[in-house]
């Protein structure tokens, strides 16, 4: 392979004494709302002096005030609940932010995410989507800027997962330039990046064709410390291949070959099919043929290499392929057997 490219944490559960910290530095008294807390005491009296969970009545209460619109009601009553360390479950906290960030009150959004964080629940995916639409609403880049640092003030012992998830939620499903806000107010933080940041962010950067942007990231990456992983060489890899650059394709795989880094499938059926696109037809098989010594093909291999012979004329050559692909279509991985292989390398599945 080196001689063909040189040819050319779990959450944990934030104190009582933390939280009331919180609430006070945002503004939130035990005082206020006072009627809409007498109102729940006295619909939920069983509630009082017991944990509860989320199908005791605490939640249904607080997603009937949700559902008949109010939301100012519903977050009181939430923060009620954390206060005497009463729990309503993940459902109640994802309903209420997306009833916030659908009314376009991303300060009632923002306590009710911080509040989810304060609590002993872990978000998840749905939760994180509604960060990303409640962010693509906000024009005021301080406010997103507060809302980030008091995160960060939460998460402050934890990993950076949030942070990432956030970052990835707000490019998929949202602006690409509200992440990158995001991931420049984390860069003045140093201690809330990790790999797992700069691979994501690199990801953004080179679906969205910025080149240069994600090559000044991976500057920036090492200056802060963090090596490159296999992933981060995937990434960069994957995105220049779509993109054409050959020459930075082969740059990448070298470093990474330099550093000990063992190229896996995913890198291999990228390089394959760099050279192919390129029209190094001869050099793809070899890298192909190089491959299968070490990994079980997948089906995706085949089909870069069958469309690149095409492409290039080479059609007997195409043919003979196609025909190897289906008479080993037992043996080769599939979309599904290929997503499970690498699930989870990009955003680690937890808190």
């Amino acid at each position: 392979m080196r001689a063909l490219l040189l040819d050319e944490r779990p959450a944990t559960q934030a104190s009582t004494v933390m939280t009331v910290r919180y609430f006070r530095h945002n503004g939130v008294t035990g005082d206020e709302g006072d009627e809409a807390i007498e109102a729940f005491n006295q619909d939920c009296p069983s509630t009082a002096g017991s944990n509860v969970s989320d199908d005791s009545g605490c939640g249904a209460y607080v997603e009937r005030l949700c559902r008949s619109g109010n939301l100012v009601d519903a977050v009181r009553v939430l923060r009620h609940l954390g206060d005497e360390q009463k729990h309503v479950g993940l459902h109640t906290f994802n309903m209420l932010l997306q009833h916030t960030a659908e009314a376009n009150n991303f300060v009632l959004f923002a306590k009710v995410f911080r509040y989810l964080l304060l609590s002993k629940l872990a978000p998840d995916m749905s939760s994180y989507i509604n960060v990303a639409k409640a962010l693509q609403k906000v024009d005021d880049c301080e406010l997103i800027l507060k809302f980030i640092g008091d995160i960060l003030e939460i998460t402050q012992s934890r990993d950076p997962t949030v942070m990432n998830r956030i970052i990835f939620a707000t490019a998929k499903y949202a602006d690409i330039d509200k992440s990158l806000t995001v991931f420049q107010a984390l860069k003045r933080d140093r201690s809330s990046l990790d790999v797992v940041t700069f691979n994501t962010i690199l990801d953004v950067l080179g679906k969205a064709g910025r080149v240069d942007q994600m090559l000044d990231e991976v500057k920036v990456m090492e200056d802060h410390g963090h090596a490159p992983d296999i992933v981060t060489y995937n990434t960069l890899i994957n995105c220049l291949r779509r993109l054409g650059r050959l020459d930075l394709c082969k740059r990448f795989a070298t470093e990474m070959l330099e550093k000990g880094i063992t190229p896996d499938l995913r890198t291999y059926t990228a390089l394959i099919d760099s050279l192919g696109r390129a029209g190094h037809i001869s050099d793809a098989l070899e890298m192909f043929q190089q491959m299968k010594k070490s990994h079980k093909p997948s089906i995706y291999v085949y089909r870069a290499l069958i469309s690149d012979t095409k492409k290039a004329g080479r059609y007997e050559l195409a043919l003979k392929l196609s025909e190897e692909m289906n008479a080993n279509t037992s043996d080769l991985l599939g979309p599904e057997q290929f997503k499970q292989k690498f699930k989870g390398r990009r955003i680690r599945n937890n808190r």
